[in-house]
């Protein structure tokens, strides 16, 4: 009884080691993993699903997307609005190469209003991307290593991340398609390490800068230090340096450095990237009526504030995320993150933190230190390593202001070239202590974790799915783009949906909204006004809706005034709040600027805590903080915010306004509490 368990167990490693030597195997099995991605979630891709910037800026870049025509010269840009004058302007966001928005715009491009089908076709090229670049990466490290087992390992463990696997379908091009090309220009320089290849260095690279800014973090380390070899090299060729003076040293020097191609790989990377950005710029321009300087264009603001030159969007209350050691104590939190595959992940470790967890901190830098480390033992191809370890801090670094922030750790993705060195180095160690065999069986392991870590992030992401409610918006939705063509749109009292308003550009697209603080005054006019309100004996021009409704201007200002002055205020403060139609109405008399410019609070809290989502059963209430051009109507002198009440049966309201201060503390300036049930 005893030698059928041995004989099974040799009969099995036997076939093992005859599909060792079947090339196609790995990349296959690389193959089937990845196909997974796509399976997971599939059917509730075509919405807005997670609460937060996930859907929030997935909605603005589908925005941008769906906007970029020859109509407008390309201009990348969410939504148009009126000024106070009434004049047109444009929201743009031209911070990144225009090559990500034209690949979604490809993929949405046939699917006309089908406001659905759009979402889920935006999201299809960003996995299509993050399978490219996992196949990238394990091309890469088959070369670099000489071993499919362990190019397969590795890339399976690094494409294991939490960050990696929640952001992977999000509709951004600095996300999947900024990491595509970081190991699009990686595999390039594989291939001029090993084969000479220097034209297809230069085409991947340009490739790369027309889909994201993050391939230079991995081109400077790796110019520098190819620099710096290549002038070690010549002084100690054989080839005699020039004898004195000084100058004719300096003179061989200068010539050795401008005929090395590493120095042309950065000249030709630099002059392409600032021809992508002259072509934001210019648009822009021309889009701003040709009257702005250069430095006040909207790009141009935006490049310098991630960078520190000009931070105006810089709070004193973000001091804390730039201090030192604070800031490297983050990210070397998010190394840690990295480096540990989300099947194993515990369940009190979140995504964004504000204290880091001290072990994810000293792991990130175990990864970090034990990648340069390993780097020493390495026969070839240092500086390419060294490259792609650095490459995650040399973005990190001098975009301190953008990377700091919790809310910016998508950014943590970059940092896959520390787990991709680390998991290379140790399974290269692992196989000189054992043999290929053991890597082969691995790779079977790292294929259950990678399937495990994409369905356990699939679950987090299905626990406050609603899908229903969203394809009721986006169906009323429909009918109100066939209604509204031409005119001018105010956006209030919306209820807080999955994407926040964030998502109203994008089904909007095409239409002029009012959405933005700078543009509001008593003297601004719109046409319609979409709203979460049922006004009860008013006719919709949409009576068909379930959550969205349309209305005509003065129909709407009618009914709001009608309705306050036939009710009692609950809450009398700088602004009275009454109750209408399942929503509270914010009303000022006579508003001055001091009154519109802190946010509202809006603490809703129900009848049963089982009707909160998931994320916030433990707080008991749900949030529904707001500011006042979110949800404004100005109705000559008088302003008035409004607010739908969530789809549940409510016990009671805290609402107010608030400053938040320097140290992060809050002081209410008004508040008030309404108890709707006994």
């Amino acid at each position: 009884m005893t030698l059928l368990p041995m004989q099974a167990i040799k009969t099995a490693a036997h076939r093992l080691a005859d599909l060792q030597s079947r090339a196609w195997l790995p990349p296959a099995l690389l193959l089937l993993a990845l196909s997974y991605v796509f399976i997971f979630g599939a059917e509730h891709r075509g919405y807005f699903y997670q609460r937060g910037m996930h859907s929030e800026i997935s909605a603005k870049d589908l925005a941008i997307a769906e906007n970029l025509s020859p109509e407008h010269q390309f201009l990348m840009f969410t939504s148009r609005t009126l000024d106070r004058d009434g004049e047109l302007i444009y929201e743009m966001y031209n911070r990144f190469p225009v090559g990500g928005y034209a690949l979604i715009k490809l993929a949405i491009l046939p699917f006309g209003d089908d406001l659905s089908a759009k979402i889920y076709a935006g999201r299809m090229p960003m996995l299509l991307l993050f399978a490219a670049a996992a196949v990238l990466a394990y091309l890469a490290l088959r070369r670099l290593t000489a071993s499919r087992w362990i190019a397969l390992t590795a890339t399976l463990l690094a494409f294991s991340s939490p960050y990696l696997l929640y952001y992977n379908d999000e509709i951004n091009p600095e996300i999947s398609t900024d990491l595509f090309a970081v190991m699009l220009v990686f595999h390039g320089m594989m291939v001029f390490e090993q084969d000479g290849r220097f034209r297809q260095l230069l085409f991947k690279t340009c490739l790369a800068l027309l889909l994201g800014w993050h391939v230079y973090a991995l081109l400077l380390p790796f110019i520098v230090f190819g620099l710096m070899r290549g002038f070690h090299n010549k002084t100690r060729s054989g080839v005699p340096l020039p004898s004195p003076p000084p100058l004719c040293q300096l003179k061989y020097a200068t010539l050795s450095l401008l005929r090395s191609r590493y120095l042309t790989l950065g000249v030709v990377a630099l002059l392409f990237g600032v021809s992508v950005l002259t072509f934001n710029f210019t648009n822009e321009y021309f889009a701003l009526n040709r009257e702005t300087p250069p430095t006040e264009l909207p790009s141009f603001k935006s490049m310098t504030n991630r960078i520190g030159v000009s931070p105006y969007f810089f709070k004193e209350s973000d001091a804390n995320y730039l201090a030192w050691p604070a800031f490297p104590e983050r990210q070397f939190y998010r190394v840690g993150m990295m480096s540990w595959p989300y099947a194993f992940f515990p369940p009190f470790v979140k995504q964004r933190i504000d204290a880091p967890p001290r072990l994810l901190v000293i792991l990130g830098i175990a990864a970090a230190g034990a990648s340069l480390f390993g780097l020493l033992f390495v026969r070839r191809h240092k500086i390419l390593l060294a490259s792609l370890t650095l490459s995650g801090f040399c973005w990190a670094l001098p975009m301190r202001h953008n990377s700091a922030y919790p809310w910016h750790d998508f950014d943590s993705i970059f940092y896959i070239g520390v787990t991709l060195t680390l998991f290379s180095l140790l399974l290269l160690c692992l196989r000189r202590l054992s043999s290929e065999r053991l890597i082969a069986a691995l790779s079977v392991a790292a294929l259950l974790i990678f399937v495990l870590s994409a369905l356990r992030m699939s679950q987090l992401n299905s626990a406050n799915r609603t899908p229903e409610l969203h394809q009721a918006v986006m169906d009323d939705f429909e009918y109100i783009r066939d209604m509204t063509d031409g005119g001018v749109i105010l956006v209030n009292a919306m209820p807080k949906l999955y994407g926040g308003l964030a998502a109203f550009p994008y089904y909007l697209s095409g239409r002029i909204g009012i959405y933005a603080h700078e543009t509001a005054s008593p003297a601004r006019t719109h046409d319609f006004v979409i709203t979460g309100m049922r006004a009860g004996g008013l006719a919709s021009l949409t009576p068909q809706n379930r959550m969205i409704f349309l209305y005509e201007r003065n129909d709407y200002h009618r009914y709001i005034s009608e309705s306050i002055e036939r009710a009692e205020p609950l809450i009398r403060a700088a602004f009275d709040v009454y109750i209408v139609d399942n929503a509270l109405i914010y009303v000022n008399d006579a508003c001055q600027e001091h009154d519109l410019s802190e946010k509202f609070f809006l603490a809703v809290y129900p009848s049963d805590k089982n009707d909160l989502p998931g994320y916030r059963r433990q707080h008991g209430f749900e949030n529904l903080d707001f500011h006042f051009e979110e949800q404004a109507v100005w109705m000559g002198e008088r302003c008035v915010a409004a607010a739908s009440f969530p789809d549940y049966e409510v016990a009671r309201i805290k609402t107010g306004q608030f400053i938040q201060r320097p140290d992060g503390s809050f002081e209410h300036l008004w508040e008030g509490e309404i108890h709707l049930t006994q």
